[in-house]
């Protein structure tokens, strides 16, 4: 399969260059029905779909391809490229929650609170309140110094009538 492999990536580049993006994408995904979660192929099918102006079909290349670089233990990559789906799509819940869970993996504190509290934000200016506040709960168990977050926590259980919770949060 290597030398296939190489003969596919060879033509799959050729069609790229000559701006024939749909083929090669066909020639890339010729390499997922051996290798399925090779989180490299998406990201090269998501960035081909970019260039052919269709966001929806790189967003999900890119889930994929996420999905895969984390699997596979390579969060920085799993990083960058849902990096490159907020900048397409600022409105995807999942993977400020997935950002914020890889940082926290990483140890990266001030980075998952980042995205933890954007997403909080979205939830909250969609009525979300209770995800809001589970997300509020996550950033206080990571930094429990974070007064800020302490307090925002306080008062949506008090919003929620958790009034236990409420005062533990204080």
């Amino acid at each position: 399969m290597e030398a296939d492999k190489g003969k596919v990536l060879q033509t799959a580049n050729q069609l790229a260059a000559k701006g024939q993006f749909d083929k090669a994408i066909t020639e890339w995904k010729k390499l997922l029905t051996e290798s399925p979660n090779d989180g490299s192929v998406h990201n090269n099918i998501g960035d081909l779909h970019i260039k052919r102006n269709a966001v929806t079909e790189a967003i999900e290349a890119y889930l994929l391809a996420g999905g895969a670089f984390h699997a596979s233990g390579s969060a920085l990559k799993a990083i960058a490229v849902y990096k490159k789906i907020l900048k397409l799509d600022p409105s995807r819940y999942s993977v400020y929650q997935q950002l914020g869970d890889l940082n926290a993996e990483r140890g990266l504190v001030n980075n998952a609170v980042s995205d933890y509290l954007t997403l909080s934000k979205l939830y909250l200016k969609d009525g979300r309140t209770r995800e809001a506040l589970a997300v509020y709960r996550k950033i206080v168990d990571l930094d429990p110094t974070n007064l800020n977050a302490r307090q925002r926590l306080a008062e949506l259980c008090l919003q929620e009538n958790f009034r236990d919770d409420a005062v533990k949060a204080y």
